[in-house]
């Protein structure tokens, strides 16, 4: 009898002992904790994907900027070589015109007293009309056509400077635009900053989450040593128990569902894992480096589907499908107009260009993220 007590109390003070020896987290983690930073984290995600397709849209602007400004200096030159042929034309014809008066002035006489002695000279009424008749002719169009080349060079330097004008307009535009696109930079270096954050925050929340899971398993172990140990220190002898063998049919923990797909999907998606790793790149539309709808838009290609440049308008491409009836090698779309384009694969992830900093990945579909689904394969 005085040995079942002894046994009971070193069995309690080995308990109580493992219990007071057991550190605990003064805050411990939660799923719900976790779940709340991987939210801030997707948010900060689409912010970043709708800053770089505002960034690509501004380098497709600055893009045709740039050509009207070099289509506008191209009319100048044009312009300006045609004012010197129009200066030149004037400049001879008045050379010409001021040979005659000399010809007419040769004995210090004035053109008008030239003309009129020519007139007055005539034998006849008859001759002085047609001398009258040439005279008048030769000043009509000595006057028209130094008119004429006066106007044409006139009008050809007021459309020189209107041209220098929306030349100048256009570069206005073009400091209003890299003077946005720099601001639209700038936010998304914060919200960079601000995502880095966020990601180092909820990697210290999972590693505190596993020490506390290594914790409650080391806990639940000498919990249940302790019992086994308490449960020896009861009985006088312990008999084995016959231990049961018993063939239990391995189960799949989950059954998942192949989806067949075309072979044209198949070709997509194969298409498109092999730029896995691709760096994003603003504006990318090769291996070198690929945007969203680069990406999108070059993988298609490769079955012979053309598709628009921008995720906006390859939103307006094929057929809308409900989310819910996603098929391999769907469009997904972020956004109304969209800002962000992937590729839906099946068993629900899809593979994208996410952003800056970031590669051509598969990820996760969450249907909540996205607006809309378009079909281009048949």
């Amino acid at each position: 009898m005085v040995k079942k007590i002894l046994r009971y109390t070193v069995a309690a003070f080995i308990l109580a002992t493992t219990y007071q020896a057991t550190p605990t987290f003064a805050d411990p983690i939660t799923n719900g904790q976790i779940d709340a930073t991987k939210e801030q984290i997707s948010d900060f995600e689409t912010k970043i994907q709708q800053l770089d397709n505002r960034i690509s849209l501004a380098m497709e602007k600055s893009q045709k900027l740039n050509e009207e400004i070099n289509n506008q200096q191209a009319k100048i030159v044009e312009t300006e070589a045609e004012i010197v042929e129009a200066e030149t034309a004037l400049n001879n014809h008045k050379k010409i015109y001021s040979e005659r008066l000399k010809s007419l002035q040769l004995k210090g006489n004035q053109s008008i007293i030239t003309y009129a002695e020519l007139l007055l000279s005539s034998g006849s009424v008859s001759e002085f009309f047609n001398r009258f008749t040439a005279i008048s002719q030769i000043i009509e169009n000595d006057t028209q056509l130094l008119n004429g080349l006066n106007e044409k060079e006139l009008s050809l330097k007021n459309a020189e400077e209107q041209l220098t004008n929306q030349v100048n307009q256009l570069k206005q535009s073009q400091v209003e635009l890299a003077a946005e696109q720099q601001q639209i930079e700038e936010s998304k270096k914060q919200i960079e900053e601000d995502l880095a954050a966020a990601e180092g925050f909820l990697q210290n929340q999972l590693n505190q989450m596993a020490q506390q899971e290594a914790q409650l398993a080391a806990e639940q172990a000498q919990q249940a040593q302790q019992a086994q140990q308490a449960q020896q220190a009861q009985q006088a002898q312990l008999q084995p128990e016959p231990q049961s063998s018993v063939n239990h049919a391995t189960t799949p923990s989950a059954v998942e569902t192949s989806v067949t797909s075309s072979a044209t999907a198949s070709v997509v998606i194969a298409n498109a894992k092999q730029y896995l790793g691709v760096p994003y790149v603003w504006g990318g539309s090769t291996p070198s480096g690929f945007d969203c709808s680069g990406y999108v838009s070059y993988v298609y290609r490769s079955v012979g589907i053309s598709l628009p440049r921008s995720s906006r308008d390859q939103q307006n491409v094929g057929t809308r499908i409900p989310l819910n009836q996603l098929q391999p090698g769907d469009l997904v779309f972020r956004g109304s107009p969209a800002y962000h384009v992937g590729i839906y694969i099946g068993g629900g992830q899809y593979i994208h260009a996410p952003q800056t900093g970031d590669v051509v990945k598969i990820a996760a579909f969450n249907p909540s993220q996205f607006s809309s689904a378009s079909r281009v394969l048949r």
